[in-house]
């Protein structure tokens, strides 16, 4: 009876026994073997105990393999609700897939040669085992790990979970795409940050889940120590994947919101990553972690300087030159539409620490715009770039030689800026009424500046000045000064009416608006003038037949300004 212990180990030691598997085969067996292992541990069989141990590593890595439930795929989530409310933010004016949208609302950088589908992957367990193994393999694995760490094999015992849970981890992590380096840009971001939902919501607890159930209480922390065998590797890879996109993202203002996206995942993610990895064994993971956040934090703060400075230190009357026409400078479409963007990314933004205005960017702040109490920094930072922006338009506005030209090009762009904070619910609650009243107040002046530049001696040329002459006492209309006030409003409208038809007002309510005013005051002015002078006679015609204007033809001609095309 003493021997038979032994005579079980040397029975599943012979050449065809190791062929077979105990675990995989009758129950009874598998107990008679672990009843067998603990009679020879306690008689302290050392020659038995090598075999024995031998024995259990290879069926404790079959179990872990031939026993694995595999995790299966499903694509369940379209990417098309997520293209929906992304499209809400288009503008081709950046390359980042929240604005660039082609007609179909499908952003144009989609193709994923992993998931040609288009859709987002769903990791799908089974509800009744969550761990991948089932109950009676778990306790297997227990049984088994308890004799090994006994007998002085816990290091054997650890390699063999890691090797084979690693592989398993690493197929799964693949099919997932972590290692796909051939994406665009912005498909890697958007991939990383859905596997790395999948890892940290699912992978990752479920291992530690795992390891716990199989390890704990075995010995001092190894359930721990296996769990960061284990996971190690996957989570440094998830991290660096993240850290080496980040790398790859130039800091030029354009990447701030992809560095924004990866910081507010991963920020939303650490708490998770935290609570995981929470052990002193794991203590590397959670500060790579933060490391990684804390570079995309600095990241974040100095791409969105870098913005404030390229408005700030902008000269590109080189580069860009002013428009011809006195519409809209890319510089106004580009920084606007940044702050919108931005606006989207605000709770992310007022979460890092903005960097300070400096002295000149205070002082134009001051200029432009009286700081508001209580404002954020975020909002102080946003009204300052408003403010700076309108600096650099007030001196590209000086290039123009044509005085009307010059202020139809402020008028362009600050109702501009204007109607894109007014539009923008975010944006104009941080930029407050008040700022936007200002605004207003710079589009009005503008708007009157450039009619009081155009119309005031087109005007003129209909007024009762220097019509009359005093003769014998009496002031009496003298017919040359007539004469000449009728041809200088001939020339300066046809002038006029040629030049203005080629600058150009994009928004058509503003043109309309322009064009309506225009006709308000030239219209009655000139009907007047016929009214009082159309029926005196100059050189034996009457003064309408020296006129090259009927009222209709000014009206007509009103409405052909500022569409960027020449009259024909």
């Amino acid at each position: 009876m003493d021997n038979l212990p032994y005579e079980i180990i040397l029975r599943w030691d012979s050449e065809e026994a190791r062929k077979k598997m105990i675990f995989a085969g009758d129950r009874q067996e598998a107990e008679r073997y672990l009843q067998a292992v603990d009679e020879i541990q306690r008689s302290g069989n050392q020659s038995a105990i090598p075999i024995a141990m031998a024995r259990l590593e290879n069926e404790f890595r079959n179990i872990l393999i031939s026993r694995s439930k595999p995790i299966s795929f499903l694509h369940h989530i379209h990417a098309k609700e997520e293209e929906e409310e992304e499209a809400q933010h288009g503008c081709a004016c950046f390359s980042h897939p929240r604005f660039n949208t082609s007609a179909s609302g499908k952003r144009q950088d989609d193709y994923d040669p992993f998931d040609d589908c288009n859709f987002l992957y769903s990791l799908r367990l089974d509800k009744t085992n969550k761990l991948g193994y089932s109950i009676g393999a778990i306790n297997d694995l227990r049984c088994i790990a308890e004799r090994m760490i006994s007998s002085g094999h816990l290091c054997q015992c650890i390699e063999v979970y890691g090797t084979v849970r690693k592989s398993i981890i690493d197929a799964s992590l693949r099919r997932l795409g972590i290692s796909h380096v051939n994406l665009p840009l912005d498909a890697k971001i958007r991939r990383w940050r859905e596997v790395a939902k999948v890892c940290v919501f699912t992978f990752f607890p479920r291992e530690k889940k795992l390891c716990e159930e199989i390890f704990s209480g075995v010995g001092d922390d190894i359930d721990h120590a296996c769990f960061m065998e284990t996971m190690k590797e996957s989570a440094i890879q998830l991290l660096n994947f993240a850290d080496a996109i980040f790398t790859a993202t130039t800091s030029s203002p354009q990447k701030l919101f992809r560095i924004l996206d990866l910081y507010q995942a991963l920020a939303d993610l650490i708490p998770h990553f935290d609570n995981i990895f929470d052990h002193k064994l794991c203590e590397s993971i959670r500060v790579l972690a933060t490391n990684i956040l804390s570079r995309l934090s600095e990241a974040a703060r100095h791409t969105f300087f870098r913005f404030e400075n390229a408005v700030l230190g902008d000269t590109s009357e080189s580069e860009v030159p002013i428009p011809a026409n006195g519409t809209i400078h890319p510089l106004t479409t580009y920084a606007m539409d940044y702050l919108c963007f931005i606006c989207d990314y605000k709770q992310t933004l007022n979460g890092l620490i903005l960097p300070k205005p400096s002295m000149e960017s205070i002082f134009t702040l001051d200029m432009h715009f009286a700081q508001e109490e209580g404002e954020d920094r975020l909002t102080i930072c946003l009204t300052l770039i408003i403010g700076i922006l309108l600096i650099k338009l007030y001196g590209k506005c000086k290039h123009y030689k044509d005085e009307s030209l010059s202020h139809l090009f402020m008028m362009n762009n600050v109702h501009y800026i204007f109607k894109r904070v007014r539009g923008h619910s975010e944006l104009r609650d941080m930029i407050g009424d008040g700022h936007l009243k200002n605004l207003e107040r710079k589009f009005n002046q503008a708007a009157v500046s450039y009619e009081k530049s155009t119309w005031g001696r087109v005007l003129d040329c209909l007024t009762e000045e220097e019509l009359y002459l005093k003769k014998g006492g009496k002031m009496s209309m003298s017919k040359s000064a007539l004469r000449k006030k009728i041809k200088a409003f001939n020339v300066l409208f046809e002038k006029v009416h040629r030049t203005q038809a080629v600058w150009s007002i994009p928004d058509l309510e503003l043109r309309n608006s322009l064009q309506m005013s225009i006709t308000k005051k030239l219209i009655p002015a000139y009907r007047s003038f016929v009214r009082r002078h159309g029926k005196m006679e100059l050189s034996g015609t009457y003064v309408m037949g020296h006129a090259k204007y009927s009222q209709l033809d000014l009206h007509a001609a009103v409405f052909d300004f500022f569409k960027g095309k020449p009259t024909s």
